[in-house]
């Protein structure tokens, strides 16, 4: 789950909960449909095969959450009203977009950056979760469990390949991007959104500032890389 769901859970309530739980199979859904675009678009079979995989976990896990909110709804006599999950949402919640998807807009590298931080962002929230269903006694927390472990091997296999593609420094300052990101995002859609003409250009600058920062960072080394290839002889490769 590497789009974020927006709603928390603080003290228990049941159709609290019946909401951040849509909101977790919103994210899970929309996870999905990414890593499905993803794995068409890749020119690369053995990485195209990981996202489907990675796609059907998440959508699992959106029928796990749904299932959840389904028996939490019949237990405490909640009307369904508002809570039904319906995909279309998914857009008119900023959850997918119409006109693009992340896999176009970034390299294959910051793609791995962005699943692999949010991923990490991800398995605190299902943490929370977790307590907060031990706390209520509801026992269906292990299933959340099992979530968490796919959400565990999904951030290390991410990371993993954008650890390969970026160098350390330039990593640090994609994932710290990201988490800056996903806080702002939050804080937006939590409170914040009467007042997104302050907020809006500071995110912006400030993005603009470390995208400015990794961009120079990766053409100075690719000119380092140049100055070697310069000095080697052609002859001592044959």
């Amino acid at each position: 789950m590497f789009l974020i769901p927006k709603k928390n859970l603080k003290n228990f309530n049941a159709d609290r909960c019946c909401i951040v739980l849509n909101e977790f199979a919103a994210a899970e859904f929309s996870s999905a449909i990414e890593m499905l675009y993803a794995a068409k678009n890749i020119n690369n079979t053995k990485l195209s095969y990981g996202f489907i995989k990675h796609a059907l976990d998440e959508y699992n896990h959106s029928f796990i959450f749904n299932n959840i909110k389904k028996k939490i709804i019949s237990k405490y006599k909640i009307s369904k009203n508002q809570l039904s999950f319906i995909p279309m949402q998914l857009y008119y919640k900023g959850y997918l977009k119409k006109d693009s998807y992340i896999f176009e807009k970034k390299k294959l590298k910051d793609f791995a950056v962005f699943i692999g931080t949010n991923e990490l962002i991800a398995e605190k929230k299902l943490l929370d979760l977790i307590k907060h269903f031990k706390e209520n006694e509801i026992n269906d927390f292990i299933e959340i469990e099992k979530i968490l472990n796919d959400e565990k091997k999904h951030s290390e296999y991410s990371l993993i390949y954008a650890n390969r593609e970026n160098s350390k420094v330039i990593l640090k300052i994609k994932i710290i991007k990201e988490k800056i990101f996903n806080l702002f995002r939050h804080l937006y859609a939590d409170s914040l959104s009467k007042i997104s003409f302050i907020f809006n250009p500071i995110l912006i600058l400030i993005l603009i500032i470390m995208n400015f920062i990794v961009n120079f960072l990766e053409l100075k080394t690719e000119s380092t890389n140049e100055d070697i290839l310069k000095t080697i002889d052609p002859h001592s490769l044959t």
